[in-house]
């Protein structure tokens, strides 16, 4: 297997656990009145290392701007350049979410 085929991979699941992640967010959210409530509720499904909401938007924002990354330079390969357009604007998208909530 290539290099830029594994790339490709670990990029792509970093993308899959950003958006399990923020599904997470809004499942909790939505049936907590609270914000601290939903906050509380949502952290416990993590380990006790990982139960802070600032660690985990910046774990976040990392994986999806490695993930932006290499979608950038698959784009540049033929056989990856639909999807690696598609993902890459996934990963923008994802990443100016996580920004603006990280502040």
């Amino acid at each position: 297997m290539k290099k830029s085929a594994v790339l490709f991979f670990i990029a792509l699941l970093f993308v899959i656990l950003v958006l399990s992640d923020l599904l997470l967010w809004f499942a909790v959210s939505s049936h907590n009145d609270y914000f601290t409530d939903a906050r509380d509720e949502y952290l416990s499904y993590y380990p006790t290392i990982l139960q802070n909401a600032r660690l985990l938007t910046a774990i976040s924002i990392l994986m999806l701007t490695f993930s932006g990354f290499i979608f950038i330079n698959a784009r540049r390969s033929n056989s990856y350049k639909v999807h690696a357009t598609f993902l890459g604007l996934l990963c923008t998208l994802l990443l100016m979410y996580k920004i603006f909530t990280f502040m």
